[in-house]
């Protein structure tokens, strides 16, 4: 997670990042159709980037 140095991350908001990334790994061990593993890595990505 890149810092700014302007505003550090709530403690709730860490522990709601860190759930998101479980949940994320839990969705991408899934065997899924190929369209919903594929929509959950672009989610995936996308709040990955929210984070840095």
């Amino acid at each position: 997670m890149r810092m700014s140095g302007t505003k550090v991350p709530a403690v709730g908001d860490r522990a709601i990042d860190e759930q998101i990334t479980l949940l994320m790994e839990e969705i991408q061990r899934e065997a899924v159709p190929e369209r919903l593993l594929e929509l959950a890595q672009r989610l995936q990505k996308a709040l990955n980037a929210r984070t840095k």
